[in-house]
């Protein structure tokens, strides 16, 4: 990425960047002549990379002793010419002379430079044929003709001698286009279709130096020509028009600087280099001796249009440059030069341009992603708690809500309320309504406290700091209450890094009768107003001397400073103050003559400085007040008398642009429907956190963890055992997550399925989020598999669960949402999909208004996307070579690690029957279904960005990934995909357990539409006493042994988003031409229709999504509020019909009508 103008204003003078560089240098190299320090440079970076390989390496050393004596033949004929070649190296001389005299000046360091290398430094791990970002002033000169010769001998070798590439089963081929502009140079790591066998943790220095090693000699194949036209084009920086990227030309010295920006310097500097040009039309492209910014002086970046210079000369010949007329020159000599310098001007211009739309893309992006972060700073981003919010700022103000019923002395410390717990026994809670950046509507249906309450939240835009915020909260007793019942609410508002907050209220020790108003000052927040409204309701008065000291119809407030790392425990700390307070009634009042509840369960008023000040207020019956946020750089300060206008409009907005974005289709298209569709998409949106903190990581590598050996389970279960854990961090991620009482927190495969409807509402989020993963991703290219992220995310997660592994894998799901993108962009089919028509506001993705940005952002992200591609690919590899495997690749194959008898927790599967007992030679097909899926994900992006190098390889790998599915895990006998294992005669062996593993390759969408496997795959789902229910489809097959054993987790239940994924894919068959459509498509309108009755019938009867359902009755079970993939109906209700109006909602007569409840609305719960 080009530097920013505002920091090339600020680059120092490039006299001293020059004088720099030769100052630097060791004064015995300044002082010998230049060619022989050229020639020790090289010595030296042949030294340097060769410390780095493997012990015994003798290639490096052997080199120049190997070296191809024509290429000594070719320097002699150089070295023989006279005339202007030493007239050069004198003119290279003097310049050198004259740099001397000013070297040692101080000079200011190249930030851009340093930033430079930082970036490249960590992109030097991977192998790749693709042009790359490292510096190629790191590369050496080696054997061309020998690494000729490799290539070619690699290239015929790519694929093995007998593979037969006609066969059946191949890689989608490769796709071509562009969006918008034309697509940026290659500049990522390069591809290694063999990168699986590049070795062990123990081998990862080994494989570094490799790396290098074959990064230096890739450049050794270029060829330089120095007679008649090709040196005169070499000398230019081009021939014949073409590229000159990545290639070696007389004059210019790739090894030393990347050819991506070109320079206009004067031949008084080393323009000189090259054949001699006139002064005033010398025209030479970066210097062949520096990095970039670092250029000589006279060298100057052209930001103005390119001039428009005539192609022929309008003067003489002889008027033009009388001088050539006795240097014998000949007359097409001077047309020649004249013509290439006015094509080289062209193509600097183009070039400059290109730079400046750079700089404007940068820009660009910079600019959305400040706009993104504005719009997404705030938000209720606790989703363990009912209600809280926090910015997306690490150690900043957190606030939260807690309530309770405080009629009697026995229960109100089992029904306060703050963390959503399942236990807690609600009739149902969520977001009724809800957009991220705006806000939204939700309703917690507390029968225990006999009150509903509803939070109100809105967002107002406006100011540097994300503007302000408010929220109504309003309490509704139910239908079964009391009308006096007495409940009392805190609000707590915490500070945990550095700033204040205090009370600006003067202190009144009897509470507080109006609103309560504390101000603040952080970082990222700047200053600012929060305002707790006296509100609306009724209050509790008794005879009780108490209340005169702390009268009830007044807002209590306590202020107090706590040790940062204990502010999330806030109910604790509620509890403590509680107790305090109990204990000072009870010395003053004796427990003869206590309190009533609504005065017992107050907490002291003492307000003033701290970073946690509880507010706390006492009702009986309805009540409602505001809770009002107010930036200082805000335009305008928030009042209640506004917020019920925001509210109104943040839902109006809100419901225009819901409608026109999940339209569903028949038989869904029914209002009735529509709260039920708003409510799942809403809580899934709704769970999105904001998560800092540190996490606990065994780093030991110790080689059990390698599950190498047979019996493998004990060893890594004693390895854990040693607990080698240390916590890492802090990091931070914006995600959501799949349930708020129970998995509140990331876990990475989740993430992909919830994406899903996500991308559909808010594309720009998506990517946000996505990005945030990819910034989790160590060096090597691990993502943990589930973020447990600081001590309030590990208070949910037993301890033995904490730890976080660097070779365990997990689905990479979040490829989906990046095919999704890409799809989006009209990238695969060449045309961008018309706009669909909205019938209120929406926000338009950025992403897609501006291609250029779209493109930046893959650019962007494609290294970690390579790298964690790598990763995944050679710790989870399977073992071929050790077996009697016969299969197309020799190394496609795939095994989870972090297998025990029972579970494999990282296939995101758990308990799903496999082979007994474990074998280090097992071979997972679910696992081998997931590398295909990212290879041809990668590859389409890839394609987008024409890294065509990439794209090939890509091609090669998804080729045997998709040959090696078939050979590996296709049984005849049962004809279905299956796990493979070593039997106890040391022989392959299928076993095979129908269900979601046996249907992965059909999931991901590997089989093609014609293939009599497909056929097969379709019958085992439709197949009522295997896998089919008319709840959806089940995890594991009714004839398994194993069916509803153990914890019968993914043993036979239902689970949502494996169900998505069949249907989506039974509607890609269905509407493809092919043997199979018929049956794709009667299998699609009946799943797609039972689906949607699971989970709309168990929300009505019990409030909640869940994680899983019933095959026998449809009911939900285990985890309630899981709102993650379960939402995944949203979209299925979004696709089409095929039934021909088979099926209706509520008309009579039969069908779905006779199934689906439409008696009562959620509103009633």
């Amino acid at each position: 990425m080009t530097e920013p103008p505002h920091k090339r204003a600020r680059r120092p003078d490039s006299n001293q960047m020059w004088d720099e560089a030769d100052r630097r240098l060791p004064t015995r190299e300044r002082d010998e002549p230049p060619r022989e320090r050229d020639r020790r440079d090289d010595r030296d970076r042949r030294t340097r990379y060769r410390s780095r390989s493997p012990p015994g390496g003798g290639r490096d050393r052997n080199r120049d002793r190997d070296r191809d004596p024509r290429r000594d033949d070719v320097r002699d004929m150089r070295d023989s010419r006279g005339g202007r070649r030493d007239d050069r190296a004198r003119d290279r001389g003097r310049e050198r002379d004259g740099a001397r005299e000013s070297r040692d000046r101080p000079r200011k360091k190249s930030r851009s430079r340093d930033r430079e290398r930082e970036r490249d430094s960590g992109r030097r791990t991977m192998r790749s044929r693709s042009p790359r970002p490292e510096r190629e002033s790191d590369r050496k000169d080696g054997d061309r003709d020998n690494n000729r010769a490799r290539e070619r001998e690699n290239t015929k070798s790519s694929l093995k001698p007998d593979e037969d590439i006609s066969r059946s089963r191949t890689a989608t081929p490769p796709v071509s286009f562009k969006v918008g502009g034309t697509g940026g140079a290659q500049d990522h790591d390069r591809m290694d279709v063999d990168a699986s066998r590049k070795g062990d943790r123990g081998d990862k220095n080994d494989t570094k130096d490799k790396v290098v090693e074959d990064q230096i000699e890739d450049d050794d194949d270029i060829v330089v020509e120095d007679d008649g036209m090709a040196a005169m084009q070499a000398m230019m920086g081009f021939g014949g028009f073409g590229t000159t990227h990545m290639k070696k030309v007389a004059g210019n010295d790739v090894s030393a600087v990347r050819k991506e920006k070109k320079w206009l310097c004067s031949a008084t500097s080393y323009g000189q280099r090259s054949e001699r040009l006139p002064d005033s039309l010398a025209l030479q492209a970066e210097s062949d001796t520096i990095y970039w910014p670092a250029f000589p002086s006279n060298c100057v970046l052209k930001t103005a249009p390119l001039p428009q210079y005539p192609l022929f000369p309008l003067k003489t010949y002889s008027e033009l440059h009388p001088h050539y007329w006795s240097s014998g020159k000949p007359f097409s000599w001077y047309w020649l030069q004249e013509i290439m310098l006015f094509t080289k001007r062209l193509l600097a211009g183009a070039l400059l341009s290109a730079v400046a739309a750079a700089d404007d893309t940068a820009v660009l992006y910079n600019e959305i992603a400040r706009s993104s972060n504005q719009s997404l700073l705030w938000g209720p981003y606790r989703p363990n708690v009912y209600f809280g919010i926090t910015p997306r700022i690490p150690k900043s103000f957190v606030g939260g809500l807690m309530w309770s019923k405080v009629e009697n002395y026995e229960e109100v410390q089992h029904n306060f309320r703050h963390t959503c717990e399942q236990g807690d026994d609600m009739k149902g809670y969520g977001w009724e309504e809800f957009d991220v950046r705006t806000g939204g509507v939700q309703t917690i249906y507390d029968q225990k406290n006999g009150i509903d309450i509803t939070t109100m939240f809105v967002k107002v835009p406006g100011g540097s700091h994300g503007g302000s915020w408010a929220t109504r909260v309003r309490g509704v007793l139910r239908k079964d209450s009391s009308a006096d019942l007495k409940s009392t609410i805190v609000f707590y508002a915490s500070l945990e890094g550095l700033g204040s907050l205090e009370v600006e209220n003067e202190k009144d020790p009897l509470g507080y009768k109006g609103a309560v108003t504390l101000k603040g000052d952080s970082e990222g927040l700047g200053e600012y107003k929060l305002v707790v409204t006296s509100g609306r309701g009724f209050h509790p008065k008794h005879e009780h001397p108490s209340y005169d000291d702390k009268p009830l119809d007044r807002t209590i407030v306590k202020s107090q400073t706590v040790p940062p790392e204990h502010l999330w425990q806030a109910k604790p700390i509620l509890f403590r103050n509680l107790k305090e307070q109990i204990d000072e009634y009870v010395a003053k009042y004796g427990e003869e003559n206590p309190p009533p509840p609504p005065q017992v369960y107050t907490i002291s008023n003492d307000a003033g400085a701290g970073n946690l000040h509880m507010i706390q207020k006492v009702f009986e019956g309805d009540f409602e007040f505001d809770i009002i946020f107010n930036s200082g750089s805000a335009p305008k300060e928030i009042t209640s008398q506004d917020i019920a206008g925001h509210i109104n409009q943040v839902s109006k907005n809100y419901w225009a642009r819901f409608v026109s974005t999940f339209d569903p289709k028949p038989p869904f298209a029914v209002e009735n429907l529509q709260r039920f569709t708003s409510s799942m998409f809403s809580n899934l949106l709704g769970g999105l956190g904001y998560f800092y903190g540190d996490e606990v990581v065994d780093r030991s590598y110790a080689p059990e963890y390698d599950e190498e050996n047979e019996g493998f389970w004990e060893e890594t279960a004693e390895a854990r055992a040693r607990h080698q854990e240390k916590l890492e961090g802090p990091y931070e991620l914006f995600t959501t997550v799949p349930s708020r009482p129970f998995f509140p927190r990331g876990f990475l495969w989740d993430e992909g399925f919830h994406l899903m409807p996500i991308i559909d509402w808010d594309l720009d989020l998506a990517l946000e989020v996505v990005k945030s993963w990819f910034n989790l991703m160590d060096e090597d290219g691990w993502i943990g598999r589930e973020q447990i992220l600081g001590a309030e995310a590990r208070s949910k997660v037993p301890q033995e669960f904490q730890v976080q592994y660097p070779h365990y894998a997990n689905p990479p799901t979040l490829f989906f949402i990046l095919d999704t993108f890409v799809t989006k962009l009209g990238a695969l089919n060449g045309t961008t999909p018309a706009a669909r028509e909205k019938l209120g506001r929406s926000v338009d993705a950025e992403h897609l208004k501006n291609d250029d940005l779209a493109l930046h952002y893959l650019r962007e992200l494609y290294p970690k996307l390579k790298k964690h591609y790598y990763w995944f690919r050679k710790t989870q590899s399977g073992d071929l070579k050790s077996y009697d495997r016969s299969a197309f690749s020799s190394k496609e194959a795939y095994r989870w690690r972090g297998r025990t008898p029972q579970h494999i927790l990282t296939s995101g599967l758990d308990d799903y029957p496999r082979p007994q007992p474990p074998h280090p030679g097992e071979l997972h097909v679910d696992l081998i279904s997931w590398v295909g899926m990212m290879t041809k994900s990668l590859k389409n992006i890839a394609s987008l960005l024409e890294y065509d190098e990439d794209v090939t390889e890509l091609t090669t790998i998804e080729t045997a990934v998709l040959r090696n599915i078939d050979d590996l895990h296709w049984s005849e006998k049962e004809k279905c995909y299956c796990d493979a294992t070593i039997d106890e005669y040391e022989e392959n062996s299928l076993v095979c357990h129908k269900g979601y593993v046996s249907l992965f390759p059909f999931l991901t969408g590997l089989l093609d539409a014609n293939s009599e496997k497909l056929g097969h795959v379709l019958k085992l789902l439709g197949d009522e006493e295997e896998l089919w229910s008319k709840h959806g489809i089940r995890s594991l097959s009714k004839k398994d042994e194993f069916y509803g054993t153990d914890e019968n987790y993914w043993r036979g239940p239902i689970w949502m988003n494996m169900n998505y994924l069949a249907v989506v894919q039974l509607l890609k068959y269905a509407q493809t031409p092919g043997p199979h459509g018929a049956l794709a498509e009667e299998l699609y309108s009946r799943l797609r229709i039972n689906l949607i009755e699971t989970v709309y019938n168990s929300w009505l009867e019990t409030g909640f999504a869940w994680e899983q359902y019933n095959p026998e009755t449809g009911n939900g079970q285990r985890t309630q509020h899981f709102t993650g993939w379960t939402s995944l109906v949203v979209k299925i209700m979004q696709m089409p019909d095929l039934s021909g109006g088979q099926w209706t909602v509520g008309a009579g007569g039969g069908g779905i009508q006779e199934k689906i409840k439409m008696s009562k609305s959620h509103d009633e719960l």
